[in-house]
């Protein structure tokens, strides 16, 4: 059924609304809700292991797919509301609206003329002239560049020179297509989605950061074939990585994992080189990619290369299931010692870590994990053995005592077995965080962690705790668009003196972001700068 309006000197038509809203077709005329459905937050809060102005490494596996889940209502906006008919999307009405427009009610043709738009739910198409049916639902765009828009460009945004579309199943093909397409610009020939699996030809993406308007993009990959499986993975054939114009390396095929549970968790980008520089290690590169096995497992490598440490490669199994992600591999990692950077080998270590639930429908979140492995470190000293752990840690959703400021708690335990000299650390710990936002241009910050350590602390400089109580303080300063300004001072409770005082000056560099630091300690002072690309952390 189909109706035509004249609205402000433009016609429009639409599938007519009584047929949509037959009996059959309504999900309830009532609030849906998905019962206990598993509902994830937005992110992890590790508001205790970093401040502004430092850069941590949370790539690794343990946070690779570990997320924040609580029980709760999973419907959407538009279902809480009592006064909403949820319609199947396969019966959203198409509407069309242009200057001119000839419609035949007996074939379900139409001819659109003259800033021409044609939307469905989420969907807009923009286009000088649209020709389709109703009742294929196809339809073509012509004379000029089209625009495709999917959550009003958020999601999508793509112009290009012609377009096919069928709104009844969203199946498309396009001689082009260059925008927006979350979380990539994209660029591209031969474009088709039949609803189910995307091809482009001769395609190129990059990034948000990376994306040059004028210039050629800092970064970008090209393949002569882009086969994308929604939910799933993108297979790019003959895949070439490129630094501005120039060619660091091609591949025959390269595959990366597109899974729901690794939203916000992966990046195209992260096998290429990414350069760096920090005072201690010197000059190197980083990367890092994923192999997806099956729908829920992925071979992982990551690598890290330093002119003064060398090669330090990570290879393993990670698989996620339904209470978090377990891994099994060996992984070059860093930490400090006495301000210094220490590395440690692990190999054939077993992880299990839990994602963090809610207590039932409290803001209180419990977490846990287990692990095991052999490990290795500093050759002249040989420290080596096996190394057992499992740790526990309660906390909540941040707490606003007023806008712009997050106060958080936390407590756990942690219980560590050392082969290398069949020692035992107990750890109960607990800690506070405060942050506040006082200006646009000013953020304050506070913390205070403490580690009940028994007589026994690691052999390994590694996991070894220095500071057990530890209060830090701060402010944060933004001088410009692209510049800020930090101030950390953190102090040993136990003995009142301040350990050390940073001051980091941050600039952001496009595609990168650099740092420079002023290490003032009891000890001695010292200068540390890195610089490291962005998209890949």
């Amino acid at each position: 059924c189909i109706y035509m309006i004249r609205h402000k000197a433009r016609w429009a038509v639409a599938a007519c609304m009584i047929c949509a809203m037959q009996p059959w077709t309504v999900s309830a005329a009532i609030p849906v809700t998905a019962g206990d459905a598993t509902v994830y937050q937005t992110d992890l809060d590790r508001a205790q292991e970093s401040y502004p102005g430092e850069l941590t490494d949370n790539y690794e596996a343990r946070y690779s797919t570990i997320r924040v889940v609580k029980r709760g209502n999973n419907a959407t906006s538009a279902s809480k509301d009592k006064n909403v008919i949820a319609v199947p999307a396969d019966r959203v009405p198409t509407r069309v609206d242009a200057d001119k427009m000839k419609y035949t009610s007996s074939t379900g043709d139409v001819y659109a003329e003259g800033n021409v738009i044609l939307r469905k739910d989420n969907q807009e198409l923009q286009a000088p002239r649209v020709e389709g049916n109703t009742n294929t639902t196809e339809y073509k765009t012509s004379g000029g560049s089209y625009r495709y828009k999917v959550d009003g460009g958020r999601t999508k945004d793509l112009t290009g020179k012609q377009l096919t579309y069928r709104s009844s199943d969203s199946y498309m093909t396009a001689d082009s297509a260059d925008g927006w397409s979350d979380p990539y610009y994209i660029t591209g020939t031969d474009v088709v989605y039949d609803g189910e699996v995307g091809h482009i030809k001769k395609g190129s993406m990059t990034t948000k950061n990376a994306k040059a308007f004028v210039h050629t993009s800092d970064y970008r990959i090209e393949g002569q074939d882009i086969v994308v499986y929604p939910g799933d993975k993108a297979v790019i054939k003959h895949a070439s990585f490129f630094i501005k114009n120039f060619r660091l390396f091609s591949l025959k095929s390269y595959t990366v994992s597109l899974r729901h549970d690794k939203e916000g968790q992966f990046n195209i980008f992260s096998l290429l080189p990414r350069p760096m520089y920090n005072s201690d290690d010197g000059f190197g590169f980083r990367g890092n990619t994923a192999y997806p096995v099956g729908p829920k497992g992925e071979i992982a490598l990551d690598y890290e290369w330093y002119s003064q440490e060398g090669f330090k490669p990570s290879l393993g199994y990670r698989h996620s299931v339904p209470w978090g992600n377990m891994s099994l591999g060996y992984k070059n990692e860093k930490d400090t010692y006495n301000d210094e950077t220490v590395w440690i080998e692990k190999t054939l270590e077993f992880r299990a870590d839990t994602h963090a639930y809610h207590v039932g429908h409290t803001p209180f979140t419990v977490r846990g994990g287990v692990n095991a492995g052999y490990w290795k470190e500093d050759e002249v000293r040989d420290v080596r053995g096996m190394h057992y752990q499992y740790y526990g840690e309660l906390s909540h959703d941040a707490i606003r005592p007023w806008k712009n400021a997050t106060l958080r708690f936390f407590m756990g335990y942690e219980r560590d077995y050392y082969k290398y000299n069949d020692t035992v650390r107990s750890m109960p710990y607990w800690g506070v965080t405060f942050r506040n936002k006082i200006t646009n241009r000013l953020t304050t910050f506070a913390s205070y962690n403490q580690r009940n350590i028994d007589r026994n602390n690691s052999p390994y400089f590694f996991d070894t705790i220095e500071t057990p109580k530890e209060f830090r303080y701060g402010l944060s300063y933004k001088v410009s668009r692209i510049d800020d300004f930090t101030v950390s001072v953190k102090v040993n409770v136990e003995t009142g003196e301040s350990e050390d005082i940073n001051y980091t000056w941050h600039r952001d560099l496009h595609s990168f972001d650099s740092f420079l630091t002023y290490k003032s300690k009891s000890s001695g002072s010292k200068w540390e700068f890195k610089i490291i690309a962005r998209d890949f952390s």
